[in-house]
C-alpha cells in the first residue's frame, strides 16, 4: 500500500469537508442575519407579555417611527388682559385683580401655577354649535382635543407642537347641558428645538417595555390598554442657584393609557415613567 497516496487523498478529503462545512455555517449566519420578526409575530409577543402582566391590548398599535426632536419652552405668564379677553369677551365693567385672581362680571381667573391657571364663569356660560370651549381660552386654536381622557363632563385638549400633543400643557373643560362652567389650562411658549432629529423606538418596543415594567395586575383583573400614541412630555427642569427655573425641556414619549392609570415611555431610551413622574 501507498502511504503517501493515501495520505495525500485523506488530506484533500479533510480540505473537502472544512469546505463544506464553512459554507453550510456561512449559509445559516446568512439565513439568521436576514431572519426579521413579522410584524404579526411581533404584535403576538407583546400580546403575550402583556397578558402575563394582567393586561390585554383594547386598541390598534401605531407602526411609524418617526425622527424626532427635544425642545425647550417657557411656561407661559401671558397679561392679564389676554386672559381676559380671551375667557370674557362680554365682560362688562373693569375687571378686579387681587393677588393671584382676577375678577369680572362674568367670573374669575386665577393663577394656580407657573404657566397654569383656572377660570369659572358665574353664572355658566352658555355654548353653541358654532362657538364651542376652546373659543374661550387662550390661544386656544393652538389646543386639539383628546377623546380617550375625556368625559361627558370633562373634555380634555392638549397644545399641540410640531404636530405633536404636549402631554402636560393641556386646557380641562368642566361642561354640563351645554353650558361652560369653567376650565384649567397650562400653556407653554418660546418653543425651541434643541437637538437635531432622531427615530424614536417602536409602539410595540414601548409597550414591551411598559409590560416589563408595570406591576402585575391582582388575581383575576384584566386590565386594558385603551391608546397608545406619540407627543412630547416635560422631563427637566433647568435652575440657576436660588433663581426661578428658566427652561424646561420637552421629550418625546409614548402614552400608554390603560385603565389602571396613564403612564409615559421615552421615546428615546424605553424608560418607562407614570403619568405625575413627568
Amino acid at each position: 500500500m501507498n502511504w503517501e497516496v493515501a495520505k495525500s487523498w485523506l488530506i484533500a478529503l479533510f480540505a473537502l469537508l472544512d469546505v463544506i462545512l464553512g459554507w453550510l455555517l456561512y449559509e445559516s449566519r446568512q439565513l439568521a442575519s436576514g431572519y426579521a420578526e413579522s410584524p404579526a409575530d411581533a404584535l403576538a409577543n407583546t400580546k403575550t407579555l402583556l397578558a402575563n402582566q394582567g393586561f390585554s391590548l383594547a386598541t390598534s398599535v401605531p407602526s411609524g417611527q418617526p425622527s424626532l426632536v427635544t425642545f425647550q419652552a417657557d411656561f407661559a405668564n401671558p397679561r392679564w388682559a389676554s386672559l381676559e379677553q380671551a375667557a370674557f369677551p362680554g365682560a362688562k365693567g373693569k375687571a378686579q385683580i387681587a393677588g393671584g385672581t382676577l375678577t369680572t362680571s362674568e367670573g374669575q381667573i386665577t393663577v394656580t401655577g407657573q404657566g397654569t391657571w383656572a377660570v369659572q364663569y358665574q353664572p355658566p356660560l352658555q355654548l353653541s354649535p358654532n362657538r364651542g370651549a376652546l373659543a374661550y381660552v387662550f390661544r386656544g386654536a393652538d389646543y386639539a382635543p383628546d377623546p380617550v381622557t375625556s368625559d361627558p363632563v370633562h373634555a380634555v385638549y392638549f397644545e399641540v407642537v410640531n404636530g405633536y400633543p404636549v402631554f402636560d400643557a393641556d386646557v380641562i373643560t368642566v361642561q354640563e347641558k351645554g353650558q361652560l362652567i369653567g376650565y384649567t389650562q397650562t400653556y407653554i411658549d418660546h418653543v425651541q428645538s434643541n437637538s437635531s432629529p432622531k427615530p424614536v423606538i417602536s409602539a410595540l418596543d414601548a409597550l414591551d417595555s411598559f409590560a416589563e415594567a408595570v406591576d402585575k395586575a391582582g388575581s383575576g383583573q384584566v386590565n386594558s390598554v385603551v391608546k397608545v400614541d406619540l407627543g412630547y412630555a416635560r422631563k427637566i427642569q433647568v435652575a440657576s442657584g436660588s433663581q426661578a427655573i428658566l427652561h424646561s425641556y420637552w421629550f418625546p414619549v409614548w402614552r400608554i393609557v390603560t385603565t389602571a392609570g396613564v403612564y409615559f415611555v421615552n421615546a428615546f431610551t424605553g424608560e418607562v415613567e407614570t403619568q405625575n413622574a413627568y
